[in-house]
């Protein structure tokens, strides 16, 4: 990521949180307060930034250090805490108001890329990371060692057994985003899966093992079509789902943006998912 400007877009407007003359880091990702008109940014040096943007004279509110390297995701669990994951293979919440830390999440054993809260509980967290492993947590649990450690994992969430038994050296493909849509179904994507991949939380996966991988519940897929334009494999580098949980749009990293349907009705047996797409960016 070569940029040091975020892009705060409106309808008919752009707005630019420009970097600082003595503060030339990189922004790594960016989160809306649930009820604020309050943006926070993550920057590679490990350091939150919290903007007001109320007006198109955007303010800084507050800086804070949460990491000692890269920042690679953010969310708000609640009005207060603000949840942050790292190179540095933890997951911290902090409260913004203190700058004081709440709780740390461990489990990965590679940097932590994604973070998602169920959205309607400030207790219950999914995670990411390079390892290609999701991490369920609940904050309700007791802690050990002074950390948060999770309540069920997936491991080897999108690598495919044959590439395990190709190289001795796990083929990781980074998880870069999961979405939680209820309690039951959770979302993850990855960089060099062209998968979307829904797995039922309801089910305990198995470890690691070449003869029994974990399978989702299902699959949404890159239309081959567009996979063979680009002549290579298609990976996804974000995803977000809308306040119903019933539209995931995905960004491919084939320079398009995915909309799937998600109601039950649009992906049963007897029918083809609904899938629409958007072009006109670059991704890479």
């Amino acid at each position: 990521m070569n940029y040091r400007k975020l892009k705060v877009q409106e309808v008919g407007t752009d707005t630019y949180i420009d970097y600082e003359a003595n503060y030339q880091r990189v922004p790594c990702a960016c989160a809306y307060h649930p009820s604020h008109d309050v943006c926070a940014v993550s920057y590679d040096n490990g350091k939150i930034r919290l903007y007001s943007t109320y007006n198109d004279t955007l303010q800084l509110i507050k800086e804070f250090t949460c990491h000692s390297q890269c920042i690679f995701a953010i969310a708000w669990i609640s009005d207060r805490l603000l949840c942050a994951t790292s190179g540095d293979q933890t997951t911290v919440i902090y409260d913004i108001e203190t700058g004081a830390e709440i709780d740390l999440l461990r489990g990965h054993t590679m940097s932590v890329r994604s973070v998602s809260k169920l959205h309607y509980s400030t207790y219950v967290l999914a995670t990411g990371g390079r390892d290609s492993i999701i991490n369920i947590y609940d904050r309700r649990y007791t802690k050990k060692q002074g950390a948060l450690y999770p309540i069920s994992s997936i491991v080897c969430a999108h690598i495919s057994s044959t590439a395990l038994q190709k190289s001795a050296r796990k083929d990781t493909r980074s998880v870069t985003a999961v979405e939680f849509q209820d309690e039951q179904n959770l979302y993850s994507c990855a960089c060099a899966d062209s998968a979307l991949k829904v797995w039922d939380l309801r089910y305990t996966y198995s470890r690691l093992n070449i003869n029994h991988m974990p399978k989702p519940k299902r699959m949404f897929c890159v239309p081959i079509d567009d996979v063979k334009l680009i002549n290579r494999l298609a990976g996804f580098s974000d995803m977000k789902m809308d306040s119903n949980r019933t539209t995931l749009f995905a960004n491919c990293t084939n320079s398009k943006i995915y909309q799937f349907d998600l109601h039950e009705s649009a992906y049963s047996t007897t029918t083809t998912p609904k899938i629409s797409s958007y072009n006109g960016h670059r991704v890479g």
